[in-house]
């Protein structure tokens, strides 16, 4: 299992953000990813707000995983960490309908385009999504505080790179999705 403390943010001017993090930050890769996120039978994980339970099969062009995760929000609704528990997959496609097949039906489809940039102890993603747009996500490396210290911190690096930026809602991306429907 992997723990994951992460910011997420809306970016109004993604070619400036990227501008600043080329100059600032070391560029590391660009990727386009599609996950899609099941849900079973009996028992709907975005029927709970917030959502708190995620099954997704991610398609990546070097490497396919499935994978559950379970997030942790305060009393105050705001998420806290995500435990990650994924697997490589050799066959997505075959994972898909083995899980239709069980009754897991797949709920909503999330397609991506990112940039990964590291900075100091962090990593930041700038997120084109297809059906919401830019967003950007700082994921802390090294946790050596609590949950709540480490989330500041990633806020304060967008306060040191200078991005201008704007609160996204506190959901993952197939719940806005599912949201605008």
């Amino acid at each position: 299992m992997q723990e994951e403390i992460e910011i997420k943010v809306i970016i109004m001017n993604p070619d400036e953000v990227e501008a600043i993090l080329r100059k600032k930050a070391k560029f590391i890769k660009e990727k386009k990813q599609k996950d899609e996120y099941f849900v079973l039978d009996h028992r709907d994980f975005f029927r709970e707000n917030p959502t708190k339970k995620y099954l997704r099969i991610r398609y990546e062009p070097e490497e396919n995983s499935i994978g559950y995760h379970y997030c942790h929000f305060n009393e105050e609704g705001s998420l806290l960490k995500t435990d990650e528990y994924e697997t490589k997959i050799e066959n997505p496609e075959i994972m898909h309908e083995i899980l239709e097949r069980i009754g897991i039906k797949r709920k909503v489809t999330v397609t991506k385009h990112r940039k990964y940039f590291h900075y100091e102890d962090f990593e930041i993603v700038i997120d084109n999504i297809k059906e919401l747009g830019f967003f950007l996500e700082i994921e802390a490396k090294i946790i050596n505080d609590s949950l709540e210290k480490t989330k500041e911190k990633c806020y304060k690096v967008l306060e040191k790179l200078g991005i201008k930026w704007k609160k996204a809602p506190n959901t993952g991306y197939p719940d806005m999705i599912l949201n605008q429907k």
